[in-house]
């Protein structure tokens, strides 16, 4: 739903088929990217992760032509999502997330 795969403002049925192709294609890419760099994280958010590449995706399209360059982008992408905390999912007291009663269970077993 995020890559608003369903939306398209053409009619034409082979721009709509190319659309489709580019977004799968996006989506393989940021998932790839968030593999490599978030996966890691324990408590890493996924959506915020999509947009924070999302955010970057001029500076990624900028890169891809040349190795070098893009293997850059890409650490230093990895990078934004260890050190900030944008990527990573807000604590909640009522209802904790996965990774915080994980962590309450290692805690414990210590």
């Amino acid at each position: 739903s995020q890559s608003r795969l369903a939306v398209s403002r053409s009619a034409n049925v082979w721009r709509i088929l190319c659309e489709i192709y580019v977004k799968l294609l996006i989506i393989l890419i940021q998932h790839w990217i968030m593999l490599t760099g978030l996966w890691e994280i324990p408590q890493r958010s996924l959506t915020k992760g999509v947009q924070a590449i999302q955010e970057q995706a001029s500076h990624l399209a900028a890169c891809i032509a040349e190795r070098r360059s893009l293997i850059k982008c890409l650490k230093q992408l990895a990078k934004l999502f260890a050190s900030s905390t944008a990527c990573r999912q807000n604590k909640r007291r009522k209802k904790p997330n996965n990774w915080m009663r994980l962590q309450q269970v290692r805690e414990w077993r210590a």
